[in-house]
């Protein structure tokens, strides 16, 4: 039954791309005069070539220009549109030629005097009602759901966290690697949206993965003296260090408002943290007693590794031959 119920969460290979991948679509939206605005879409390279979504402005606009910009990484599409009356008070549409892919929105509008209206939107919710003015409620709200969404649809982000459990063992091992991958993650995340810190996306992306792999095969061959067991802080820490410029790629691509910078930062990572949390509470709860009764044998078991590995290893020759 454990083998089963992780086998069922590292089924996520069967959409490899995706993993981790959990940008959002973005819509900036700059008001360039009364009733001029220019529209930037976004869209992650997830996303099928014959699936690439379109946006629909208000029957108050007309699109005056419009073009796509090719990008080796993600394909930008502008276009300018004048707006009588402007754009407060209208709805505007995204639409997908076939299905939206699970993608949670996030619209951003700057007005000519430089206020910025946000609202992050889950994926069964394809349009925005320009609100008269933003508040800051309404974008901790926002990007704290983008937090959670993104923690949550990372596939590779939770077979890392359910690696660090394996290899626990007890609950003060869980609370010292959470602890330390937690900070990490948040250091780097700080430091990669605040601009102090810019890896290039690539290449952590496959550090994000050889993490996973080095996890599974540390369960793969259990031995009390194992390097991870005997050292669960240094480890969730350094790796966790990597993930965090995982979840900054995702908030980079969403924007952040101007006047809310700190704010919009807080309430993601909160965000990721809650999600997280949510997580490991409910794998601790199914499969810690399970454990238990059959004597500790589950949480030892060698194969566990081998569940984590498999997907561990396609996405990280995946992502090395991206480097190419």
């Amino acid at each position: 039954m454990l083998r089963a119920a992780l086998v069922l969460l590292a089924s996520g290979v069967a959409l490899p791309a995706t993993a981790h991948d959990s940008r959002p679509l973005s819509v900036q939206i700059t008001q360039q005069s009364a009733d001029l605005y220019r529209a930037r879409l976004r869209v992650p390279p997830t996303v099928a070539e014959d699936d690439h979504p379109s946006l629909t402005w208000p029957a108050n606009c007309r699109v005056v220009s419009h073009r796509v910009t090719p990008d080796s990484v993600i394909p930008d599409e502008l276009a300018v549109a004048r707006c009588a009356d402007g754009l407060e008070g209208r709805t505007l549409r995204i639409h997908y030629p076939l299905y939206n892919p699970s993608l949670s929105t996030v619209f951003r509008l700057t007005s000519s005097h430089g206020s910025v209206r946000t609202q992050v939107l889950p994926p069964d919710h394809p349009a925005w009602t320009v609100p008269a003015e933003s508040t800051w409620q309404r974008v901790a709200i926002g990007y704290f759901e983008l937090g959670i969404r993104h923690i949550w649809t990372g596939i590779d982000h939770l077979l890392f966290v359910s690696g660090l459990l394996l290899l626990a063992g007890n609950m003060r091992g869980v609370l010292l690697a959470i602890t330390g991958f937690t900070v990490a993650h948040s250091l780097t995340l700080c430091a990669s949206v605040s601009g102090l810190l810019h890896p290039p996306q690539a290449p952590v992306e496959a550090a994000i993965a050889l993490s996973i792999l080095f996890l599974a095969s540390e369960i793969a061959r259990p031995a009390p003296d194992g390097f991870a067991r005997r050292y669960p802080l240094l480890v969730a820490s350094s790796f966790g260090l990597l993930h965090g410029f995982g979840f900054a790629a995702a908030l980079r691509e969403a924007g952040l408002p101007a006047n809310d910078v700190a704010l919009g930062l807080f309430s993601f990572n909160l965000g990721v943290e809650i999600g997280q949390i949510v997580f490991i509470g409910v794998a601790l709860a199914v499969f810690w007693p399970i454990a238990k009764a059959m004597k500790s044998r589950a949480a030892t078991d060698p194969r566990w590794g081998y569940a984590l590995g498999v997907p561990a290893a396609f996405w990280l020759f995946q992502r090395l031959a991206a480097l190419t």
